[in-house]
């Protein structure tokens, strides 16, 4: 009978430590990150050693990639992500407010030692920032810019390069993001910045029809329009290009000499953000690992692959001596006054963005 009461209590002792052990197992540090692709999976292996290293902690990072806006606030209020990286302005946007909403957690900037490399233009900026608080930090940033081929043409001062003539059939632009070819042709008309992002005071300064039969030029005379991102392999056939900074690295990469210009019309730009959402809001521990990502993500390292693996511009200061002249010039690394000049993208309603979108719609179905 002792023996029998022997056994009993080992095996109960057994399974308490399966019990034990399966918990801590499931409860493992799992750290699910939803963004851009690119942005956090070739860093995650370095990130984990480094919190394996400073924390003693193993930790799983599950990253998801965004396709779509709307994906971030659908995550985020639902609790299935973790870390979010949208653009400048999403957090504050009319139709998701992450940070107003209490789906944005604020930053603990003294975790994000980084921070005070940022570019001035960047740090406390009214797109994430609520009574002194920080609710997002930014990672990259870029333009809808006016890239062009310096072995082919020389460096345009204008976007009405891209309705001339000698423009036509010779660029790309973009398919999917309209709103962005309704600022170019809004510019294009003597739009000011503060008046691209509602459909109200756009029309108070251009007509319907004159914003109209800019956009048919723009899209007829485009030989290409892109989804996502420019196409680098097309690049060697085209003059000019209206497109993020990727495909102008990726064609240079392939041997192509291609610039970005600086319009006198001005520039629209965007600039991507990590936020910190509500499911981390109950455990300390886990807040602090993703701060610690932010301030992986603002490192000297990763500040570099912004340039050479995404073609877009850092968007701290404290890079210069790792990178060449020509991709600081490129990038405008640093140039706090030169981004100073751009329009970052404005809030809009729902009535303005699909104005937008019926506005290049029908540009899209013109023939010249």
């Amino acid at each position: 009978m002792a023996k029998t009461r022997s056994v009993i209590v080992t095996a109960g002792f057994l399974v308490l430590f399966l019990i034990v052990a399966s918990v801590a197992i499931a409860e493992k540090l799992t750290i699910r990150i939803h963004c851009r692709d690119g942005y956090a999976k070739p860093y995650a292996p370095a990130f984990k050693e480094m919190i394996k290293n400073k924390y003693g902690e193993d930790i799983d990072m599950q990253i998801t990639n965004a396709s779509d806006p709307s994906e971030f606030w659908e995550l985020a209020r639902g609790k299935k992500v973790d870390i979010i990286s949208p653009a400048h302005n999403i957090p504050k946007s009319l139709r998701w407010n992450f940070i107003e909403g209490g789906v944005a957690l604020p930053i603990n900037i003294k975790n994000i030692p980084n921070y005070k490399h940022l570019i001035d233009l960047l740090r406390y900026n009214d797109f994430v920032t609520k009574d002194g608080e920080v609710y997002g930090m930014p990672y990259t940033m870029g333009s809808y810019g006016l890239a062009y081929n310096a072995d082919k043409v020389k460096e345009p001062d204008s976007w009405n390069i891209l309705l001339s003539d000698a423009a036509k059939h010779k660029f790309t632009i973009s398919k999917d993001y309209p709103d962005c070819n309704i600022y170019t042709a809004a510019l294009l008309n003597g739009v000011p910045y503060n008046d691209l992002y509602d459909i109200e005071k756009l029309l108070s300064r251009v007509s319907r029809n004159k914003l109209q039969k800019t956009l048919n030029i723009l899209a007829s005379n485009a030989k290409s329009q892109w989804e996502g991102t420019a196409n680098p392999d097309e690049f060697n056939t085209l003059s000019y290009a209206a497109t993020w900074g990727y495909a102008v690295a990726q064609a240079n990469l392939k041997g192509g000499n291609w610039k970005m210009a600086k319009p006198k019309e001005g520039t629209n730009a965007w600039v991507d953000h990590w936020l910190i959402t509500y499911a981390v809001r109950n455990d300390p521990f886990k807040k602090h690992i993703c701060e610690e990502w932010i301030n992986f993500c603002l490192s000297p390292r990763l500040q570099v692959n912004v340039i050479r693996n995404w073609g877009v511009s850092p968007v701290v200061s404290n890079i210069l001596g790792l990178i060449t002249k020509e991709e600081a010039d490129t990038y405008m690394v640093g140039e706090n006054e030169y981004w100073k000049t751009l329009s970052f993208w404005g809030k809009q309603n729902a009535r303005t963005t699909n104005f937008y979108k019926l506005f290049w719609d029908k540009a899209m179905l013109f023939e010249d």
